[in-house]
């Protein structure tokens, strides 16, 4: 009888901490964001997100989000020298979840599982004189699926704006930026 009560009491309190949590995303709710990607693909240091989100009913939403990042290696061949430059273009779609890990009205905590496609290019050019005739300045094009696995929050700045932080990885391990209700 003993463990049939404490069965019951333990069923009860975790029926009650599920339903008394708060909704975090409604269905139709929108977002637009901005952000910065730290920790970028490559060498590069700091990539640009364009982010949408629309809640698709309680706690959940789906969105979508397009990323540039690009840098320049420098090369030293003796007498000649010259850089690559590299870019990734990111067209990605999500999945969100979001649940209330830290029980405060103003902050929105979710995880997001993205799937896209990365547009990759790279292309040399000499930089010092004296180079032969000969040498030729190549490019390349690729591209790829790309998924990504974050943990993010958002903190209400008021009605409609909201700051944002992400740490995962996609184009950047780490990302701030802000959004906007629509």
């Amino acid at each position: 009888m003993k463990k049939l009560l404490l069965t019951a009491i333990f069923f009860m309190t975790i029926a009650n901490v599920s339903f008394a949590q708060r909704t975090l995303i409604n269905k139709g709710d929108q977002y637009l964001g901005a952000k910065l990607a730290l920790g970028s693909i490559g060498g590069a240091s700091t990539g640009f997100i364009g982010t949408y989100e629309m809640g698709y009913m309680e706690n959940i939403g789906i969105g979508g989000s397009i990323a540039y990042s690009g840098y320049t290696d420098s090369y030293n061949f003796g007498l000649w020298k010259g850089e690559w430059t590299y870019s990734n273009i990111l067209v990605m779609a999500s999945g969100t979840y979001h649940f209330d890990v830290a029980k405060n009205e103003k902050l929105d905590t979710w995880g997001a599982l993205n799937i896209g496609y990365n547009v990759a290019s790279a292309s040399f050019k000499w930089t010092s004189n004296g180079v032969p005739s000969s040498a030729k300045s190549p490019s390349v094009s690729a591209g790829g699926v790309v998924i990504g696995l974050s943990a993010n929050a958002r903190y209400m700045l008021s009605e409609k704006w909201y700051a944002t932080a992400g740490i995962g990885f996609g184009l950047g391990v780490l990302n701030l930026g802000v959004d906007y209700k629509l």
